[in-house]
């Protein structure tokens, strides 16, 4: 006290009036400026991760409404809302932690206003902090640590990813290095004299106040403890009155009749009782609704709620074998979707409940107990029967149930697996969406330890399932045009790319449709492998994808023989052994086996048969889909080697038969409704797949394809194309040519025109001869390369040249 009255004598004698509106001013700007960076700063100490997800649903102008006292609950950060989105802003999307930095500079730039300073240090501190925190931020981005991203900021990473790709790895260190050197040596002098002196001045300051304040605190404390001593006593005195009072009452009541119960009679003890029991997980799960007389009552099943997990939490940077950092894609590529309604339609339910039970009850069919589970598009009623019932009778109904219930078309479990009861499956009046998003964000998928997990959808119970594909480990996919094979398909490759890093999957893409796949040509310097004389990556053209199969069988064999050399039975025992070597898994995908089978037929089906029969000790597995599920598509050799297989909605009985070897699937609801036969399990279950649109897809694989391509990519070994079948068909081969490769020659070279139907028609040759014939001429110079749908061009432009091109390759 006693240095404020000398500074204020000071400040008299100095003519300086006392009080200053100027000076007022500064100093409550200051005090707002040190407030808020202090705030800030304390706000991005307490950053928390998971608030994000909590906020994320409630906008700004909703921070004081009644939905933000629920947020608010769950915020990790002592500050609230505002201090979990500034610091989620800060963190994430700004510089990282560096951006304490200048909030540093700001409190610096407060005291010297509060202290009636020049700003010039202060600003020349800030403009040094701004710098010297990008400059940081960028060093964070440039490595792979699991706290990079954090410490980077989404600015920082962007900034990294610019300078990696302008100037190299290398070149991005030294230059954060140069530029954070000469910051520091030209300004770190002068900013560390100013910083030393603004602390010397605010320790004195505050030393002084704590002198005069010293006394005044210590008298405020034993006038505190006085008042509480105060207040104890009186308590203790009225507590003392209201026992004797209960002392003197005591022999009155002894005279009246006690009577003893178990059950606690405090209103209050029996409240904490009856809101205790709802909270019981086994209560929770079923509600029981009561039936009319003469009717089995009802069990509604609550559906599984999955716990929700921020994948972006996991270690998205990794590190490859060529050092190139890869990084996982973000969750928030895909579309969050619309918000899930959890209500059931218990009138709905009750309704089709009715009539199930009043149609069955014409057939004389009794039902001993009821029980649903509603799933996204469909519900399940499990109906436990009288024992005289027999189960056959219930499945010859499925159409008179369908007409009764007016229903798309119902499916009949007869019976459950694992349970006494008959599943019937009804569609929804309103059916839900199910989100690859919704699907993905799962602490199922998030810490799942699968090698190859595939998600591939919602069961009936709404419970998000996964499988692994190393343990599947053939899928086959069937199903009518525009079910939904695509879509899974797409799902499936989200969900790897989701999961695994180059160095652990490859692909081998094969879309003879051309349309279904090219958007994951952006994986072709991460994902995809290359074919030894092939400039495609994602194979379109019939004959190419037979040498494409034939290089994926060379390739097992190889592998068969390198799992030998090192003593293992199989490729996860050899990546355990051996992990500087290790193998990535290869997922062959074929979009439409149809096609392939009509133009190619024997030469598909043999690589495809011996690859099912022997890849999956190697790591090779195939995903095969077709919109023809008939015999001479999948045939007994195909569907023998695949015992994982989906149906999607179907024409017939036949077909779905010839898919899961049982009915069902063609009473499925289109639009990812499907049918999955694991191969551990006897019976099909109904999962619904999830939603993916081409702009996801395209989101995610642009995402990738801007990264830095791997500068060792994985090219699979020549395959040897067999020439047993030619002498078969009568004809030789001469040094690896056809017999009838001169005359298809001069053939093209007359009409100035090449394709395949001009040989079939002027040779007399099959579709798979002339194809090949075909590409024999393009590896001789005489055809060019083939360009989609266009036209071949021609080479040589004269018969004369052609002759002495001929008498060249025979010499």
């Amino acid at each position: 006290m006693a240095n404020n009255t000398k500074i204020r004598k000071e400040n008299g004698k100095s003519g300086r009036k006392p009080f200053d509106k100027e000076l007022l001013q500064k100093e409550l700007a200051g005090i707002a400026l040190m407030l808020v960076s202090l705030f800030l700063i304390a706000a991005v100490l307490c950053f928390h991760p998971d608030d994000e997800a909590v906020f994320r649903g409630l906008a700004w102008h909703d921070i004081f409404s009644k939905a933000a006292g629920e947020v608010v609950e769950n915020i990790h950060n002592p500050f609230g809302l505002i201090g979990a989105r500034v610091s989620n802003f800060l963190v994430r999307s700004f510089l990282g932690y560096p951006s304490i930095l200048p909030m540093v500079a700001v409190l610096f730039s407060g005291w010297s206003l509060v202290r009636a300073k020049s700003l010039k240090p202060a600003i020349f501190f800030f403009l040094y902090t701004v710098f010297m925190s990008v400059d940081v931020s960028i060093m964070f981005g440039l490595t792979s640590e699991p706290f990079s991203d954090g410490m980077s900021g989404a600015i920082g990473r962007m900034l990294a990813a610019l300078l990696s790709r302008a100037i190299g790895m290398t070149g991005s260190w030294v230059l954060c290095g140069v530029v954070a050197a000469v910051l520091t040596f030209y300004t770190g002098g002068s900013i560390l004299m100013v910083v030393t002196q603004g602390a010397r001045s605010m320790n004195e300051n505050i030393s002084g106040s704590v002198n005069g304040l010293g006394a005044w605190f210590e008298e405020q404390r034993k006038k505190k403890g006085e008042k509480q001593n105060a207040i104890e006593e009186r308590k203790r005195l009225k507590y003392e009155k209201q026992l004797e009072r209960q002392r003197a009452r005591k022999p009155r009541e002894a005279v009246k009749p006690s009577s003893v119960s178990t059950t606690p009679q405090d209103p209050n003890l029996r409240s904490e009782t009856y809101s205790y029991e709802p909270s019981s997980p086994e209560l929770s799960k079923e509600v029981t609704q009561p039936g009319s007389p003469g009717e089995p009552e009802m069990v509604i099943r609550q559906a599984v709620r999955e716990k929700e997990a921020d994948l972006d939490e996991r270690q998205l940077k990794v590190k490859t074998k060529d050092r190139e950092p890869y990084r996982i894609p973000s969750i928030d590529l895909l579309d969050r979707g619309s918000d899930d309604d959890d209500r059931i339609d218990e009138q709905h339910l009750t309704e089709s409940k009715r009539r199930l039970l009043e149609k069955l009850s014409i057939y004389k069919i009794d039902v001993v107990r009821i029980s649903t589970t509603v799933g996204p598009r469909v519900t399940l009623f499990e109906m436990e029967l009288a024992p005289d019932v027999k189960i056959s009778r219930v499945k010859s109904l499925e159409d008179d149930l369908a007409m009764a219930l007016a229903a798309r078309g119902i499916r009949i479990i007869a019976p459950i697996p694992g349970k006494n009861a008959v599943g019937v499956e009804i569609p929804n009046g309103k059916p839900k969406t199910v989100w690859l998003r919704s699907v993905l964000q799962v602490e199922k998928f998030k810490n799942t330890r699968l090698m190859l997990p595939v998600v591939l959808g919602k069961t009936i119970a709404n419970e998000v399932y996964i499988d692994d594909l190393t343990a599947m480990p053939h899928l086959l996919i069937a199903g009518a045009t525009g079910a939904g094979k695509s879509v899974c398909i797409n799902v499936i490759i989200s969900s790897l790319l989701y999961s695994c890093s180059p160095d652990k999957v490859k692909f081998v893409l094969i879309d003879p449709k051309r349309v279904e796949l090219f958007h994951y040509q952006h994986l072709k310097n991460h994902f995809l492998v290359r074919f030894p004389g092939i400039d495609e990556q994602i194979i379109t053209e019939p004959q190419k994808a037979v040498y494409a199969l034939k290089c994926v069988e060379k390739e097992m064999e190889q592998r068969y023989e390198i799992l030998e050399k090192a003593g293992v039975r199989n490729i996860g025992d050899y990546n355990r052994r051996l992990p500087g070597e290790a193998l990535p898994y290869l997922v062959v995908i074929i979009d439409e086996l149809a096609d392939l089978m009509i133009t190619a037929g024997r030469e598909v089906e043999e690589p495809i048969t011996r690859l099912a029969q022997l890849s999956r000790a190697v790591g090779i597995h195939l995903i095969v889909a077709t919109q023809r599920p008939s015999v001479d598509i999948i045939t007994g050799i195909i569907k023998a080697n695949f015992p994982s297989r989906i149906a999607f909605q179907v024409a017939s009985k036949v077909d779905s038969r010839t898919i899961l070897d049982g009915s069902g699937a063609e009473q499925l609801l289109g639009n990812g409704d499907m049918l999955y036969q694991p191969s551990n399990q006897p019976k099909s279950m109904r999962i619904q797949s999830p939603y993916v649109s081409s702009n996801e897809v395209e989101a995610i694989t642009t995402f990738i394809g801007a990264q830095h391509a791997l500068k060792n990519m994985y090219v699979l070994p020549a395959a040897e194309m067999q020439k047993g079948g030619s002498s078969q068909s009568g004809y030789q081969e001469k040094d690896g040519r056809d017999s009838m490769f001169e005359d298809a020659a001069r053939l093209v070279v007359m009409h100035q025109q090449a394709s395949v139907s001009l040989l079939q028609r002027r040779l007399r040759l099959g579709f798979s001869r002339a194809a090949r014939v075909m590409d024999q001429l393009e590896f001789n110079g005489i055809v060019s390369q083939a360009d989609g749908s266009r036209p071949r061009e021609v080479l040589i432009n004269s018969e004369d040249s052609l002759e002495l091109l001929l008498r060249n390759l025979d010499g």
